[in-house]
């Protein structure tokens, strides 16, 4: 093939060898980063990505050959991009297709000037265009799994179970996308935070049963708040979750809930093995993960719903051990409530 065609695409193409070393770029790439044959395709990548991330990422790529994710990366002058890209494995190479999302990169928390409405529209309307075709196929393919003649059967059956799976991976992005439209609309409910939290853990329990690992808990608040059931226990099974996926056998998990002043303190402590302090400034990211399976919005979305709730979300990790701390403030979940009704 000539490899010129290449030079036509908008996208950036670097492909590089079982060894990282690259060994062919298209014009693209050549001008958004700084490479060369030979060198080392982890150079693009965040000095904290350059390790497990990549470890990780090319694990995936041998044992599913494709992974696609937002990721930011490092261009030519040195600066953060953020892009989305497609990485595949080809015979005895891995390409790297990325996609300048440079636009995007500039977006921030903290922006002022960010039509918070405009932009929750848009996505509304993304989430909704989504969500009807992704139901469409969803439904088609079970139908086309009714008709398969059983002497084939068998050959396609992984197939089905692989797009079913790309499905719901795309369906997760729309629910996450109307979560975060719909985060400052509470739905306020006076709950027990021991009794929720309590019922929250044997839930995970259940769902989670594959790995040896000790659950401890100790809820002593005997306080009552005012929450969001649904969200909030969004973020309790998120960071469970992640506590859960650092432990690689045998572990624990430590709850823990206790009423300090006016604020309601939760502490969901792990010993999975810590997070680089290079990493603990990213967490929050949207779209930022170690693990190349995750889309990088579980941790932005959770404290997006702390934030609604005017409460705080800190992680803070030593030696092998993390520990997720949510900080409620009592009182203004009563004034929370209270203006809500006058609202109504």
């Amino acid at each position: 093939m000539n490899e010129k065609i290449f030079d036509y695409l908008e996208s950036c193409i670097i492909v590089f060898n079982l060894e990282s070393r690259i060994v062919y770029g298209n014009q693209n790439a050549y001008n958004n980063f700084d490479i060369n044959i030979g060198s080392d395709v982890r150079d693009i990548l965040q000095v904290e990505d350059r390790g497990l991330f990549f470890d990780n990422l090319r694990e995936v790529l041998n044992k599913y050959e494709s992974y696609k994710n937002f990721i930011r990366l490092i261009d030519k002058n040195k600066k953060i991009q953020f892009c989305y890209i497609n990485v595949f494995k080809s015979a005895e190479h891995f390409v790297f297709e990325i996609i300048m999302l440079s636009g995007f990169s500039k977006l921030s928390l903290s922006q002022r000037n960010l039509n918070f409405d405009y932009l929750k529209y848009v996505s509304q309307g993304i989430a909704h265009v989504l969500r009807n075709p992704i139901m469409s196929i969803s439904g088609f393919l079970n139908l086309i799994k009714k008709r398969i003649p059983s002497d084939i059967k068998t050959d396609v059956d992984a197939y089905f179970e692989s797009i079913q799976i790309e499905l719901s991976k795309v369906m997760k992005i729309v629910l996450d996308i109307e979560i975060i439209n719909n985060v400052k609309d509470l739905k306020l409910e006076k709950i027990n935070i021991d009794e929720f939290l309590l019922n929250v853990l044997n839930n995970f329990k259940l769902e989670n049963s594959s790995k040896s690992i000790e659950y401890k808990y100790q809820f002593e608040c005997n306080t009552h708040l005012f929450i969001d059931k649904n969200l909030f226990g969004l973020v309790l099974e998120e960071i469970l979750k992640n506590a859960y996926e650092s432990i690689e056998e045998d572990g624990f998990i430590r709850i823990s809930c206790q009423k300090e002043d006016n604020n309601v303190i939760i502490n969901i402590e792990d010993n999975g093995g810590g997070i680089d302090k290079e990493r603990l400034g990213m967490l929050f990211m949207p779209f930022y993960s170690t693990k190349p399976k995750n889309i990088g919005l579980g941790l932005f979305i959770s404290k997006l719903v702390m934030q609604a709730h005017k409460g705080r979300l800190r992680v803070i990790s030593h030696d092998n051990n993390t520990i997720v701390k949510l900080i409620l403030p009592v009182e203004k979940r009563s004034k929370m409530r209270t203006q809500r009704l006058e609202v109504v």
